[in-house]
């Protein structure tokens, strides 16, 4: 029995090491530079996703994101979706905000797709909310597309809301038409009108 219960312990102990490895608190001396709550309805109740993006003087962009739940359905995984041609990196989470961490909290697809946590446990309607989930982008927020997954008694359940989401970066041969458009009327020369 003491064999086991070494074991146990063990185990345990290389979770707690492996759950850690992900888990850092946000830069310090960003300022806030966007926020958002979205609150999702989920079987008639609802769930908020608190959205925050810091800006920094010589780093990118934090975006944040802590989920509470308000309904009877355990939430399990949350999604980012990032929009083509926009950044995601470094994915990690603050275990001193909030309390629910994730199993997993990582980038999917090369290029990035989305940004993805699995939780430890669920979410519950216990006035917990999860930790705070955290990545860098180099790009300045806008509206995009975030999801939540769970169930209820067995049936699995999936919504999606609008939250902050990198900025797709700009094609060079877009710019230079938006710089050639801009001097083109800029240098146009003014006609006044004709009178009859």
């Amino acid at each position: 029995m003491k064999l086991n219960t070494k074991y146990s312990v063990l185990a345990g102990l290389l979770v707690c090491v492996a759950l850690a490895g992900s888990a850092a608190a946000i830069p310090v001396g960003g300022t806030l530079d966007a926020e958002h709550t979205e609150i999702f309805n989920i079987a008639g109740a609802a769930a908020t996703v608190d959205c925050r993006v810091y800006a920094y003087d010589s780093a990118p962009y934090v975006y944040t994101y802590q989920i509470s739940n308000e309904s009877l359905v355990g939430i399990s995984f949350f999604s980012v979706g990032i929009i083509p041609d926009a950044t995601a990196f470094d994915p990690a989470w603050d275990v001193l905000l909030g309390t629910v961490s994730p199993a997993n909290w990582d980038t999917a697809g090369s290029p990035v797709e989305s940004v993805n946590a699995l939780f430890v446990d669920t979410i519950e309607n216990d006035g917990l909310p999860s930790a705070l989930l955290w990545f860098k982008s180099d790009m300045p927020a806008i509206m995009g597309s975030g999801a939540l997954f769970g169930s209820a008694a067995g049936v699995p359940i999936s919504v999606t809301g609008s939250i902050l989401t990198p900025r797709q970066i700009p094609e060079p041969a877009t710019v230079v038409l938006l710089g050639l458009g801009t001097a083109v009327l800029t240098l146009s020369p003014k006609r006044s009108p004709k009178k009859p």
